[in-house]
């Protein structure tokens, strides 16, 4: 039986002593440009006019009372699952069935001062779930990011006296923190491989790690197989935050041991990089070596460099590896930039030759952006301002102003799932996709790109980097469209149980538009991110915190 906590002893013998070496290494050098605190990001304009205009209280209320809507309308019909069917009024569990609404939106009602339900979630979290068992496999990726993220989240909300003194029962601190121990202790096992990198999934049962349960790995032509488990840059790199949080709340350093050696392979990388900072994937986490050439910022790549950039900023006085996060993420944005960025083609309109970053797999470059890219914008800006790289925050906003015209044209107001866009530059003469019909003929004559999936899940990319945008820049236009964006979602994705996805953004009509589904990141995410526009900026302020991919602020301590 492969032991877990603390790391099975194949994985130390094989990485125990190379990180050790590159530690020694960098030590020298770290220790004199190392810093006892970080310089404030929150732009000036924001933090000298803290406290909110009427008008953006009146905003934010009505942000607040979509997130009560969300709440209440779960909690009459979908109580302890993970989702709500918000068209028929349903529920199911798609994230082992511990509530996953409960605890991914719990630090949003804690932020949004929800006192009331943050009591009733707080109560649901430390007397009726049980992280000790699971009917099915366990997804430590998603579990991670949304169940053990929000608990040490909820920890530090409750130090920092965010949440106050008064409003939950004596105790609950500690067994919030209890739960997050537990959840981190039967996650250990995923991190048993030869390489440190997660597995797939982990049995909660046996405590054994497993492969992709059979559902998600078909035997079929289409689907690669490998001779080992394979996962993508994003799976193994996006534990640092949660782990580092829980590893300081609880005294214990397996869990931030355990998650350094998860990335350590693709932070040091060994294998040849044909462009600097990206790695490819999918990645044998027997070998720690590529099995296909993927190379993205798009979905199962983008929270890895997500990470590289927070653990920066939240580990740059503590730990020794911040400069090399900070300067691996810095040469995957220039690379982002080189060789993955594209202008598309201009028309009569300049404007329309907008900026788009596009995917790359096996010599192949794939003219598609995700929504899930989205986020790239505002980790650009984040990133670029505190590494003091303006050149990379414009880039940034450069981005923002893409993805805000994805949303302003279309005629719902909200931006779709995917789009596509003829380049215009870096000599990309063989894209993948091109306009298949007479209405996507007309979109990219119109507006510059073409829509590959029309749909709306409810995601958080756009509002999030509105939210970088509009703290770090304090310009009064990123509040405007981020208004603009609720309005949208508000008038179209109501239903009569709560909020849901739509399955064409080009159409007003409701109906069998919508999809009957909304996942916890609606509420942990989305609606966080259009509070916090036009809340005090002094809450969550971007100098104390750091929002881990699924929004939940862990604290930085110097």
């Amino acid at each position: 039986m492969l032991a877990h906590n603390p790391a099975s002893s194949l994985k130390t013998i094989v990485t125990a002593f190379f990180i050790m070496i590159l530690l020694l290494y960098i030590y020298s050098s770290y220790s004199s440009t190392r810093r006892s605190t970080l310089e404030k990001v929150q732009s000036v304009d924001t933090k000298g006019k803290a406290k909110t205009s009427t008008e953006d209280k009146v905003r934010a209320q009505h942000i607040v009372n979509t997130m009560q809507t969300t709440f209440y309308r779960y909690r009459e019909r979908a109580w302890g699952y993970d989702d709500i069917m918000p068209v028929s009024g349903g529920h199911r569990n798609s994230r082992n069935g511990w509530g996953a609404f409960i605890v991914d939106t719990s630090t949003t009602l804690a932020l949004m001062g929800l006192w009331d339900e943050l009591q009733l979630s707080v109560d649901y979290i430390v007397n009726n779930i049980d992280f000790t068992r699971s009917k099915s496999l366990v997804d430590p990726f998603e579990t991670t990011i949304r169940y053990l993220g929000a608990l040490v989240s909820l920890t530090d909300l409750i130090d920092s006296g965010v949440i106050p003194s008064t409003v939950l029962p004596e105790g609950s601190r500690d067994a919030i923190l209890a739960q997050a121990v537990t959840l981190g202790n039967k996650l250990a096992p995923s991190y048993d491989s030869p390489t440190g990198m997660l597995w797939p999934r982990v049995n909660f049962t046996s405590e054994l790690p497993a492969p992709d349960p059979p559902p998600l790995d078909p035997q079929s032509e289409e689907k690669p197989h490998y001779l080992n488990p394979a996962i993508n840059p994003a799976r193994a790199g996006s534990n640092f935050l949660e782990n580092y949080g829980l590893s300081r709340l609880s005294k214990i350093t397996d869990y931030i041991t355990n998650a350094t050696r998860a990335w350590s392979h693709l932070v040091w990388n060994g294998n040849p990089e044909e462009w600097p900072g990206i790695v490819e994937g999918p990645i044998d986490i027997f070998t720690a070596r590529p099995v296909g050439s993927q190379r993205s910022w798009d979905g199962s790549h983008d929270s890895y460099y997500e990470y590289l950039n927070k653990a920066y900023i939240l580990a740059s006085t503590k730990d020794p590896n911040a400069v090399i996060y900070r300067e691996r993420w810095i040469q995957a944005a220039e690379s982002l930039r080189t060789y993955l960025s594209s202008r598309a083609t201009l028309f009569s309109d300049p404007e329309k030759g907008r900026l788009f970053i596009a995917n790359y797999d096996n010599g192949q470059y794939i003219n598609e952006m995700g929504h899930l890219a989205h986020f790239a914008a505002g980790n650009l800006i984040l990133g670029g301002r505190r590494v003091g790289r303006e050149d990379l925050v414009s880039f940034g906003i450069e981005l923002l102003e893409t993805a805000h015209h994805s949303y302003n044209s279309t005629l719902t107001g909200i931006g779709p799932e995917r789009v596509a866009w003829t380049p215009a530059t870096r000599g990309y003469s063989n894209p993948t996709r091109e306009p298949d019909d007479e209405a996507q003929k007309e979109k990219h004559r119109r507006d510059g790109y073409l829509i590959t999936d029309p749909a709306y899940h409810l995601r958080p990319e756009y509002v999030e980097s509105l939210f970088y945008a509009w703290r770090i820049t304090g310009k009064q236009k990123y509040k405007d469209w981020a208004w603009d964006a609720y309005l949208a979602v508000e008038n179209t994705c109501r239903a009569e149980f709560g909020y849901t996805g739509i399955k064409d953004v080009t159409k007003r009509e409701a109906g069998e538009n919508l999809e009957d589904e909304s996942e916890s990141f609606w509420g942990a995410e989305t609606l966080k991110y259009l509070y916090l526009i036009f809340a005090d900026s002094d809450v969550g302020s971007l100098d104390d915190w750091v929002y881990t991919t699924e929004a939940h602020p862990i604290r930085i301590i110097g």
